[in-house]
């Protein structure tokens, strides 16, 4: 089974999301931290890269019920400071994610997929993960082809 696990700040990365959930006929979930970023995109930012500089790992809000019946993880995130937020590595941590494979859509104002690929690698051990893809506008058939669907 799929699973598309996604976190999104403006929306962007949410729309994909459950675009490609339904293209793959997966489960989705939605990474939310117990506090919630400031809706003020500026202090968002900053908010961002002080935890990306202290190696913060925010607490979440929910768990994926029974993440042992996924054998694949589509993660879904925003760029921000040229890597994943750091709710999404704090995702990946809690679980053994070992011989899962994982795969990754990057939404983004034009700084790509930044340096996720290798953290979403030292974040889950054990794991294949693929390489991430600029997630802005995907067609449906980019997706097909991503996920060999």
């Amino acid at each position: 089974m799929k699973l598309v696990a996604y976190f999104s700040y403006s929306g962007n990365a949410r729309k994909t999301a459950q675009q490609v959930a339904e293209l793959a006929g997966a489960d989705l979930f939605e990474i939310k931290t117990q506090t919630p970023y400031s809706q003020d995109y500026q202090q968002c930012i900053d908010e961002a890269r002080k935890e990306l500089q202290e190696g913060a790992r925010p607490k979440l809000m929910n768990q994926v019920e029974d993440i042992d019946r996924y054998d694949t993880i589509i993660l879904g995130f925003p760029n921000w400071c040229s890597t994943c937020p750091m709710a999404v590595l704090s995702f990946l941590e809690s679980y053994d994610l070992s011989n899962r494979r994982i795969y990754s859509f990057v939404t983004n104002g034009g700084g790509g997929c930044g340096n996720s690929t290798a953290d979403i690698k030292a974040s889950a051990a054990n794991a294949e993960v693929t390489e991430a893809v600029d997630g802005n506008n995907l067609t449906e058939e980019q997706i097909k082809s991503w996920l060999g669907i």
